[in-house]
């Protein structure tokens, strides 16, 4: 059975709390909270409001016959994060038990800035060569 989440990205007010999201046949966990969603029929509808979680307080879930949509999973981002897929996410397909690779929540660190190159003082020859360095 396949599963699909809507991601629903929003800035918190605080720090971004990881998400963490794992399949196990018809349950999923969310940051090790288990949602069970074997007793949904194809046809059944949860609609927002419903389910008692602070991820799924918006989203509305529907069994149909292909599967589970679960439409509005809050999603956590930082402030500072530019990354199209984590801020306009695709649809999360999820086919297989396991953890649930989600977009990137805060941008990567910057890249370490590089030592400046020391500045060569007049007399200084630490960084020359001799011509004796050239000879073969």
């Amino acid at each position: 059975m396949k599963m699909t989440l809507n991601l629903r990205p929003q800035v918190p007010i605080g720090e971004v709390r990881t998400l963490v999201v794992e399949r196990q046949g018809q349950t999923l966990r969310l940051n090790s909270e288990s949602l069970d969603l074997s007793f949904m029929c194809p046809g059944d509808y949860l609609p927002a409001g419903s389910i008692e979680h602070p991820l799924l307080g918006g989203a509305s879930v529907i069994r149909d016959e292909t599967g589970i949509l679960i439409d509005g999973l809050l999603f956590h981002i930082a402030a500072d994060q530019t990354d199209p897929a984590a801020c306009f996410p695709e649809p999360v397909v999820i086919v297989e038990d396991g953890i649930v690779p989600l977009p990137a929540q805060s941008p990567p660190p910057p890249p370490p800035t590089p030592e400046p190159e020391p500045d060569l003082e007049l007399g200084d020859t630490r960084y020359i060569e001799s011509d004796d360095e050239h000879q073969n």
